[in-house]
């Protein structure tokens, strides 16, 4: 990106009004992102910064079609479908060292922050995972660092434990008070921004379990 890294910050900044940010850092961005099995339908991925068109678009949309089928098998009409249910849950927590990458439905919390990874535009963007002193927020930056649009956005306190996944760097679980959970690429890239673990101290080591907020499962029974 062209710009200086305060440019970001604030961008970052205005999306948020009234609130401070206290972190940011580069995080997935598209369908390509993710494995076919936490693909969204083609027609379900939320358009983002719909107004700003690259002059290059019609161009290169028909050349870059990975991020338009994913990583894998296409999914042009049908999102995959999520793990989820009580069954599902129990097998998760019954292991002790748990690495999976995604619990809950689509209609869940961690569900729609998948569903906020995975924006497509007319224009170059990356998505930046934003903590400030009220939220944990989703935010499509265009490619000029001067747009950007929230995707999902969360109270803190609905995260109620976020943990370090064993042998997967810069990647963090985000757990949320529904009981599902994401784990997502947390890449710090600004200096000015302070490391993710100064910013959320009380993130889990590899080495905890994953916490059971609830007794209930998230996104419904098997």
């Amino acid at each position: 990106m062209k710009n200086e890294p305060n440019t970001i910050l604030t961008t970052l900044q205005t999306a948020c009004p009234g609130q401070k940010v206290r972190g940011y850092y580069v995080t997935e961005s598209g369908a390509s992102a993710f494995p076919s099995e936490l693909g969204l339908a083609f027609g379900e991925r939320p358009w983002v910064l719909y107004d700003r068109v690259n002059p290059l678009y019609y161009i290169w949309r028909n050349f870059v079609v990975i991020d338009w089928i994913g990583s894998g098998k296409p999914r042009w009409k049908t999102s995959a479908t999520l793990p989820h249910g009580s069954e599902r849950r129990a097998r998760y927590f019954a292991k002790t060292k748990e690495e999976y990458r995604h619990f809950g439905d689509w209609n869940s919390l961690a569900g729609h922050m998948l569903t906020g990874l995975q924006g497509r535009a007319r224009c170059l963007f990356q998505n930046h995972l934003v903590v400030t002193d009220e939220e944990l927020l989703i935010v499509a930056l265009s490619d000029n660092e001067k747009h950007a649009q929230i995707t999902f956005r969360v109270p803190l306190a609905d995260v109620p434990w976020t943990r370090s996944p064993h042998h997967q760097k810069d990647r963090i679980q985000f757990g949320f008070s529904d009981g599902s959970w994401h784990t997502a690429k947390v890449v710090r890239t600004d200096h000015r921004s302070p490391k993710f673990l100064e910013v959320l101290p009380d993130t889990l080591p590899h080495t905890a379990q994953l916490p059971d907020v609830l007794a209930e499962t998230a996104g419904g029974g098997d």
